[in-house]
């Protein structure tokens, strides 16, 4: 087992040979260090390295000539080994070795959707502010329409990013407080949420996608103002303003009636 700060960082457990059957599955330093302390006796408050803790467990056995020596077969787990398919481990816990590490790059993604935010948010200002200082001539309305094209594709950037990293640094947030336990999310957060967002992207600079996408949304709004329930309530709607005038009209009248002049 490496020396270095680096794997002692990184290193979440070590898996030992099935024939050492004092260690089982893949152990983090804290039950490892249990079982050296009841070996050995009371040890000093302090954390061991990987490199020491696994010269400490050679020292529990022996190692005779022409017998198998089941302590040099020791396999680091790592920091993309906690799943089996080799992912970044965003969800940590209080004793968990690497959540510095962790919530450094969470707090990074956040800090750079900020970052993305305002520099959109200021794009759009500046233009929306340009468009209103041109003439209505057919060049400045050609690019006002453009403008206009440019700040609902970044409203669409920034709405993604959002839907995408917001939710999973709550998820991530409220995980390691202990307030839920998303680990089954894991999967689901890991492969299809986020990448999502590095896929998407492309797809919204394209015009075609916009296109289709805007063909889509107008489809559905012609379908639901086509619809029945819709014209009844737009009609009902129409019709309300008149029935309040010839309620009013005939109070008028009987008020006439009741108190002749």
């Amino acid at each position: 087992v490496s020396t270095q700060s680096t794997g002692d960082f990184f290193v979440n457990g070590v898996t030992h040979a099935r024939d050492l059957k004092i260690f089982i599955g893949s152990p983090d330093k804290d039950d490892i260090t249990r079982v050296l302390e009841a070996y050995y006796g009371r040890m000093k408050t302090t954390t061991l390295s990987w490199y020491r803790i696994h010269e400490m467990i050679r020292g529990m056995f022996s190692h005779d000539h022409n017998y198998a020596d089941y302590t040099s077969n020791a396999k680091k787990v790592h920091f993309y080994g906690n799943d089996g398919v080799c992912l970044f481990k965003y969800f940590v816990d209080e004793d968990d070795p690497q959540k510095e590490f962790v919530w450094g790059i969470l707090a990074l993604n956040f800090l750079c959707f900020l970052v993305i935010s305002v520099s959109y948010i200021f794009i759009v200002t500046l233009s929306s502010r340009s468009s209103k200082n041109v003439s209505n001539s057919k060049t400045n309305k050609h690019a006002s329409k453009r403008n206009t094209k440019m700040n609902r594709r970044i409203a669409f950037i920034i709405t993604t990013d959002f839907f995408c990293w917001i939710p999973f640094i709550v998820i991530c947030t409220l995980n390691s407080v202990e307030v839920v336990d998303a680990t089954a999310w894991y999967g689901l957060f890991s492969m299809i949420i986020l990448p999502i967002n590095s896929v998407i992207n492309p797809l919204i600079y394209d015009d075609t996608v916009t296109k289709l996408i805007q063909a889509a949304l107008k489809r559905q709004t012609d379908i639901l103002s086509n619809s029945a329930a819709f014209q009844s309530i737009q009609t009902r709607l129409r019709s309300a303003p008149l029935e309040t005038m010839e309620l009013d009209r005939v109070e008028e009248r009987k008020a006439g009636t009741t108190n002749p002049a």
